[in-house]
This record gives C-alpha cells, structure tokens and sequence, in this order.
C-alpha cells in the first residue's frame, strides 16, 4: 500500500508470491514523459546526397528533422529538436502530410522525404529496408527504443532511435 499498489483478497496475495517481473506501462509516472533522440542510424554511411541511399548522419538527420519539425508528434518534436541542436537552421517543408499512428511525408531541399514506421513505408512508400536495417530496428526495439524509419527520393535512408527517459525515483 505504501507503493501504491492494491492487492484485493487473498487468493491474490499468495499468488504474487510467483511473480518474478512486474511491467508497467505509464508514460509520466515511471518516466519523464519526454522523447529525446538516442541514436541516427544511417542506411550504409557516406558522405552526401548525391547518393540518397548513402546519407551521413548530419544530412539525413537535417532531412528528417526538418520534416519532424511541421510535426506536432512528441517522437516528431524530439527528432526536430535534436537536429536543430545538431546541424542548426533546419530547411523549410514543402507538402507536409501526416498519417496519424503511422508517420509523416514531405519535400525538404528538394528532397521527397518520409519517416515513420517502417511498415508504412513499405506499404505506402514502397521502401523496405534493407537487411542491415532490419536487424539494427530489431536490436533498437528490443531494447525499447521507439524505432523511425526514413526514406528519401524512394530509398531507405536509415533510421532514428527515440526513447523516454526513465525518472531517477522509478526504481524506487
């Protein structure tokens, strides 16, 4: 009672006896409810645009940032602000289109960009990811990492790892 958990009757009681993981799943009470990026993952490194399949992290995160940035989505304002912080001025955005629960769309630097998950980019952008991808999306949720997919000009371009931080006190 004094960690405010309520266990009715006695069944119960002796029933936690077996418990050995408890999950709790409550955004602002075991964390600070505050997205933060914790990780750029490009498609397979480079150097520039000229290659879009080939973005360094300072340009897909200032494509996706850029398009982040007409998103009112919390994973979408922790993408903006991180890039912002990263590479400054981020580019204005032509076009933007936000698919609720799934990711957003746009022009940026004359670029079409996309981001969101990655099934939606399969379905709706065509733009599977690519083998080394799909395993660094695998390690970033296993480690519960909220995982967005960016594509650009038609190609997988990488990917950005977001997570909530968890409250110092939660252990507690």
């Amino acid at each position: 009672a004094q960690l405010g958990i309520l266990i009715s009757g006695p069944e119960i009681l002796e029933s936690t006896r077996r418990v050995d993981t408890v999950v709790l799943d409550k955004t602002g009470t075991v964390t600070t409810g505050q997205m933060s990026v914790v990780g750029v993952v490009p498609a397979a490194g480079g150097d520039g645009v000229d290659d879009v399949d080939r973005l360094d992290e300072s340009t897909l995160i200032g494509l996706v940032g850029a398009l982040e940035d007409a998103s009112e989505h919390p994973v979408g304002r922790a993408i903006a602000d991180f890039a912002r912080r990263r590479v400054g001025d981020l580019a204005p955005v032509a076009d933007f289109q936000a698919t609720a629960g799934f990711g957003v769309a746009g022009v940026v630097a004359e670029h079409a960009v996309a981001a969101g998950r990655p099934s939606w980019l399969a379905d709706q952008w065509s733009v599977a990811l690519p083998p080394e991808q799909q395993k660094e999306l695998a390690a970033a949720e296993a480690g519960g990492r909220t995982v967005i997919a960016v594509a650009v000009d038609g190609r997988a371009a990488g990917l950005v790892l977001v997570a909530d931080t968890i409250k110092p006190t939660s252990a507690q």
